[in-house]
């Protein structure tokens, strides 16, 4: 199964196991998990052991499970999802990521897509636990909302919040490559991917899954012109113009296979 027929056959599983939350976030982020679900195929071999990390509502989760993977879901509260988990066959691990330990040892790949954003002041303690968590030559597949993106930098000029209400921090590309090269890893592919920027829009569920390209974001704003779609619609030839302007950071990076350094004092 490739990634957008996995992606599709978890809409029934959350239909019947989760709540109007997870189902709204199932249509709303489709563009963006199927992207992260596509990088997956491309890098990690199917079969391989995934760590899908911050994974509940588990939709990411049960969609890799469908394409093959052995996954291993970690968040810090799953139980309000875990009938979602466990009708997919996704083993789940309760971890808080910031405060405890992984413990999780030997995998291939790990997913952390929309979780950094959330985090504290525990960060490098939580990349250094996810490249435990890896062989050596392992994949790290990281998002996070780009905080130097066209409509983060329209709301400061206008003298508003740019940081997202439920999020403690966002970032730049170079702060994120600046983190996993200090959490040992390796950067091999680093983009701002424009996704968010298509579908993060004003439509009816089944309209975010036709949502493939800048005609259909087009005929959306015709449509249903509201304001959200309006503005969308004629940013979005400037942040395919200027990647730097876009909402998504996307990084995968690979684990060092030689060990890392032994620090040693000097004295003067």
């Amino acid at each position: 199964m490739d990634a957008r027929e996995a992606l599709l056959s978890v809409e029934k599983i959350i239909r019947e196991h989760g709540d109007s939350k997870a189902l709204g976030s199932y249509f709303l982020e489709f563009g963006r998990r199927l992207e992260v679900l596509r990088l997956v195929e491309r890098w990690c071999a199917r079969g391989a052991s995934v760590v899908d990390l911050g994974a509940q509502p588990f939709i990411a989760s049960c969609a890799l499970k469908a394409m093959g993977y052995d996954v291993t879901a970690v968040d810090v509260e799953p139980e309000p999802y875990m009938p979602i988990a466990e009708r997919c066959g996704v083993k789940v691990v309760k971890r808080d990521l910031e405060r405890e330990r992984l413990d999780i040892r030997g995998a291939d790949c790990a997913v952390f897509t929309e979780v950094i954003e959330h985090l504290h002041y525990y960060v490098p303690h939580v990349l250094s636990e996810i490249n435990k968590s890896l062989k050596p030559g392992g994949y790290l597949i990281l998002t996070t909302p780009n905080i130097a993106s066209l409509f983060r930098r329209l709301r400061l000029i206008l003298g508003k919040q740019p940081i997202y209400r439920y999020h403690v921090r966002e970032y730049t590309m170079p702060e994120v490559l600046a983190m996993l090269e200090e959490a040992r890893f390796k950067p091999v592919e680093f983009y701002y991917s424009a996704v968010n920027d298509l579908t993060y829009v004003n439509a009816k569920p089944e309209d975010y899954k036709r949502l493939r390209g800048y005609a259909d974001l087009l005929k959306l704003a015709i449509k249903k012109p509201t304001k959200l779609n309006l503005l969308r619609a004629a940013a979005y030839p400037l942040v395919k113009l200027i990647p730097s302007l876009r909402m998504l950071i996307v990084a995968i990076s690979q684990k060092y296979s030689e060990p890392a350094p032994t620090a040693t004092e000097r004295w003067g």
